[in-house]
């Protein structure tokens, strides 16, 4: 499954340029619009396996040709599809950090020692007349940017973490890519490819002293919500199921 930018119009926030930019409340959702998966954080995978089925992607290669992935919620079982957006509205109870995080994130740009702020400014929730401000009236920023700030700075000490998180899965070895085919009632079939999951017969050939040290570093929890959350590629057929139907069978 190919990925899906969220970000329209990368543009870095300047404190002269957009002095008088004012910021909505982000309660409409359909910039998600077509984002058929969405990556999740490792302490988010608890609470996301709830309502969404969770796997791993790969995301090219480290310094020293390793693999690298990533975890991600499956939002739609074809790709430009998201079927947890219900018109506007997100039609799920959870929703992930790198959505909430929305419209602003933090990006590393060449000769600069600190990560810059960005925002979309495709978004129609900015505007100089209507929403809060992001400067105060001496420049510095406001109470609402000082909270984005923080949320952006926490959401990338926890990608980091989750990096870690799925090193060890693959100096373990116990990802196998998945071959997954899904079928509604009326016979179409979905294929998911490029999705890997933890493997239970590697998992249990682990090594005792190996399982107890992925069991205190908490890592063990999260693969085994991991693994569960798979079952709600039900939700997802279900869904989909709903989705198809005529409006008036809705």
């Amino acid at each position: 499954m190919t990925a899906f930018n969220l970000y329209r119009e990368p543009t870095q926030l300047d404190t002269v340029k957009h002095r008088h930019l004012k910021l909505a409340s982000v309660a409409d959702h359909s910039m998600t619009e077509g984002m058929h998966s969405c990556f999740i954080a490792a302490t988010e995978i608890a609470h996301a396996a709830r309502e969404f089925a969770i796997a791993f992607v790969r995301d090219g290669q480290d310094a020293n040709g390793k693999p690298r992935v990533r975890p991600i919620a499956l939002l739609g079982l074809t790709a430009g599809e998201n079927l947890y957006l219900d018109g506007t509205a997100w039609g799920a109870g959870y929703v992930p950090a790198y959505i909430r995080r929305y419209p602003f994130w933090a990006a590393q740009f060449e000769g600069m020692t600190e990560p810059a702020l960005l925002f979309d400014a495709w978004w129609h929730g900015f505007s100089e007349t209507e929403g809060d401000p992001l400067y105060d009236a001496d420049g510095q920023p406001s109470p609402r940017l000082v909270q984005a700030i923080q949320f952006v700075e926490g959401f990338e000490v926890e990608a980091q973490r989750t990096d870690t998180f799925c090193e060890v899965l693959v100096d373990l070895d116990v990802l196998r890519e998945m071959s997954a085919t899904v079928t509604l009632q009326d016979g179409t079939k979905f294929a998911l490819d490029g999705l890997f999951a933890v493997d239970e017969v590697r998992l249990g050939a682990l090594d005792d002293e190996t399982v107890l040290k992925l069991h205190r570093n908490g890592a063990l929890g999260l693969i085994h919500a991991h693994r569960l959350s798979l079952l709600n590629l039900q939700t997802l057929v279900d869904r989909k199921a709903k989705r198809m139907q005529p409006a008036a069978a809705r």
